[in-house]
């Protein structure tokens, strides 16, 4: 019933067998090498999108002035809009 197939034909199955293996290797590392691509895309995108650091927030010492009670810096005073105001 069954037989030994021939050397011809056992040569044949075999290269079959291999192209197979080989074509699935190849798809493998075609499939491997776009991921890859698409992942260094996103990275390169991510980068771009990014939001700028916020600014540096510079922190001043504030007086309080003596006729109308208002905050100012003290580095620069400024005038608040009274007339008596002593900045």
């Amino acid at each position: 019933m069954f037989a030994i197939p021939s050397l011809s034909k056992l040569v044949v199955l075999i290269a079959i067998i291999v192209v197979v293996w080989y074509g699935f290797k190849f798809l493998g590392q075609i499939d491997r090498a776009r991921k890859e691509a698409q992942q260094r895309a996103q990275r390169t995108q991510t980068a771009r999108r990014r939001p700028a650091p916020p600014p540096e927030q510079v922190v001043e010492d504030m007086v309080k002035c003596a006729k109308c009670g208002a905050y100012v810096t003290a580095r620069r005073p400024t005038r608040c809009g009274r007339g008596d105001c002593p900045w």
